[in-house]
């Protein structure tokens, strides 16, 4: 197994169980779930397609980033599902993230991008459009969202799968702080940016982690480290959910539950330290899942 210069527990172990919970979690986009990888061209707009002018900007942004230092068991992999099941509706343009560590080949990437339009409910619009033209434009969002959630999907599969315990790093506030740019220059007016992961920074600005284990941070100690290391984020006041912090694994050779277990103290003061790095950052964190998201994401 490897070792961790900066504290972090590795037990080696892998995502598993996805070919039976794959069909499970986002029923609409089953087939492509289980199948092969879906290919990620531009989603092709209907409003352009149907020659029904530019499609309005949409009301609603969701950036999800996911965490690959941060393996999830199927009960959570089932309720981030039901989350992306509310979250995904038409009107909503989409990003999808992974990332890890800078320097382990799992940097902070991109997977996924699209928007799912609005139907067009002007009647005096639908009243001036030709029957066919709106059969065909109806029959397209209809497709067009089938796409999007498959391809959304596809790309929350590809990233669990590619989580492992066995990287030693997580640049957790670098990415977030990364993302927080693509956020604050969408033009919705509801942002929602939901984040899986263990929260845990383990870099060059700090490391949450004390002889393989969490350790119980000074929030305020720590902001000013964020504050020291010019990291600087802008949201654009985007609602911030969190699901899967604290999570961590046993420790290289430990013999009981002990050596993961997480205070309650432990994980306040994580849940003051992000509170306070997100107001800093134009933000509210509304919901911290500790590591299950109990808040309703609206």
């Amino acid at each position: 197994m490897p070792s961790t210069p900066a504290g972090r527990p590795v037990s080696g172990r892998r995502a598993s169980g996805f070919g039976k919970r794959c069909a499970a979690w986002l029923a609409v986009a089953t087939t492509m779930l289980c199948g092969p990888a879906l290919a990620a061209p531009e989603m092709p707009s209907c409003y352009v397609a149907n020659q029904l002018g530019s499609p309005t900007a949409a009301q609603r942004a969701l950036f999800l980033m996911i965490d690959q230092t941060t393996v999830l068991d199927d009960k959570l992999v089932s309720e981030l599902g039901r989350h992306l099941q509310g979250l995904l509706r038409p009107g909503t343009t989409f990003r999808v993230y992974s990332f890890s560590a800078y320097a382990q080949g799992r940097y902070l990437q991109q997977r996924a991008a699209g928007t799912l339009e609005a139907p067009l409910v002007d009647q005096s619009l639908r009243d001036a459009t030709a029957v066919k033209t709106l059969k065909n434009f109806d029959a397209c969002l209809k497709s067009q969202y089938a796409y999007g959630t498959k391809l959304v999907a596809e790309s929350v599969r590809e990233a669990l799968q590619g989580s492992s315990e066995a990287l030693a790093r997580s640049d957790v506030l670098a990415s977030i702080a990364a993302v927080s740019q693509a956020v604050r220059d969408t033009a919705a007016q509801q942002k929602t940016v939901l984040i899986v992961s263990d929260m845990l920074e383990n870099s060059s600005i700090s490391s949450f982690y004390s002889q393989e284990r969490m350790r119980q941070i000074d929030a305020a100690q720590e902001l000013r480290k964020v504050e020291k290391a010019n990291v600087r984020a802008d949201f654009d006041g985007a609602s911030v959910y969190v699901m899967g912090a604290g999570i961590v694994p046993e420790p290289k050779g430990a013999r009981s539950a002990a050596a993961s277990y997480r205070s309650p103290q432990s994980i306040e003061a994580l849940r003051t330290f992000w509170d306070g790095f997100f107001e800093r950052s134009n933000a509210r964190l509304v919901g911290f899942g500790a590591p299950a998201l109990l808040t309703p994401i609206r």
